[in-house]
C-alpha cells in the first residue's frame, strides 16, 4: 500500500513541471542532423616550389636561391603561359647553418631559402610542367593540390541534401515513435571543404621512369564538397 502511494506522488510530482510547461507554450521537439557529400571535376592545381642553399655569405646564398627560383619562373611563363597573378612568393628565410661536430656546434655557413606557391589552369599541362622544372638541379616540388574556383553550386546541392537528409531521419524517428513530424524551428548549418592532395611529385615521376620518353603522369581524381546541418522540428 506504501508503495503505491509513493509511485501515484513520484506520477504527481512529474506531471506538475510537465503541465505547466505545457501551460505556458511548450512545444515537444525532434532534434536531427543531417549530411551530404557532393562530388565534383577540379578546374585547378596548385603546388609550391622551394630553392634552398648554404654558402660562405648570406648574399651568395641569397643569390643562388633567387637564381634557381627565377630559373622556375622562366619555366612556368615561357613555356605553359603561366601568368605573374598565378605565382606569389609565400616564404624567404635567411639564417646561419650549423652542424654538429664531435659533439660541437660548428658554423657550416649561410642559408637562405624561397619558396613559391603556383596555380595552374590548365590541368593537362601539370605532367610537362614537372617534367621540366625537375631538370633544375636544387628546387623542390611539394604535392599538387586541385581545387575548383567556384564550388557555389557544389556548396547549394550538399546543402539541399544535407536538409533532406536530416528530415528523412526525422521522419523515420517519428514513426518509430508513434508520432508526426511537425514544422522546422531552427536550423544550423556547418560545412566544409577539403581538398585532398593527389599524387606526389615522386609518383608522378615514377610513372614517367616507366616509359622511356615519356612525360610525367598526372591522374587528377574529384574533389567534394560537404555540408552538414542540425535541424529541430516542432512534433505535431
Amino acid at each position: 500500500m506504501r508503495k503505491a502511494i509513493l509511485s501515484a506522488m513520484a506520477v504527481l510530482i512529474l506531471a506538475i513541471p510537465l503541465s505547466a510547461a505545457e501551460g505556458d507554450g511548450y512545444t515537444p521537439t525532434i532534434s536531427v542532423s543531417g549530411s551530404a557529400e557532393v562530388s565534383m571535376k577540379p578546374d585547378t592545381a596548385s603546388f609550391s616550389i622551394t630553392a634552398s642553399f648554404t654558402r660562405d655569405t648570406t648574399s651568395e646564398a641569397s643569390a643562388e636561391a633567387s637564381a634557381m627560383i627565377g630559373d622556375a619562373i622562366a619555366v612556368l611563363t615561357g613555356s605553359f603561359g603561366i601568368t605573374e597573378e598565378d605565382l606569389e612568393t609565400s616564404f624567404i628565410s635567411a639564417s646561419p647553418e650549423y652542424r654538429w661536430v664531435d659533439d660541437e656546434r660548428v658554423l657550416v655557413g649561410q642559408k637562405a631559402t624561397q619558396t613559391l606557391e603556383v596555380s595552374v589552369h590548365d590541368l593537362d599541362s601539370i605532367g610537362g610542367i614537372y617534367d621540366q622544372l625537375m631538370s633544375l638541379s636544387g628546387i623542390t616540388l611539394s604535392d599538387v593540390t586541385l581545387d575548383k574556383e567556384d564550388k557555389s553550386e557544389a556548396y547549394r546541392e550538399a546543402r539541399m541534401k544535407a536538409v533532406l537528409d536530416a528530415r528523412a531521419k526525422a521522419d523515420a524517428f517519428a514513426e518509430a515513435a508513434g508520432i508526426s513530424v511537425g514544422n522546422v524551428l531552427s536550423i544550423s548549418d556547418g560545412s566544409s571543404y577539403t581538398a585532398p592532395l593527389y599524387r606526389s611529385a615522386n609518383l608522378m615521376l615514377a610513372s614517367a621512369d616507366s616509359a622511356e620518353g615519356s612525360s610525367a603522369a598526372f591522374y587528377s581524381g574529384d574533389i567534394s564538397v560537404s555540408a552538414s546541418v542540425d535541424i529541430i522540428y516542432a512534433i505535431e
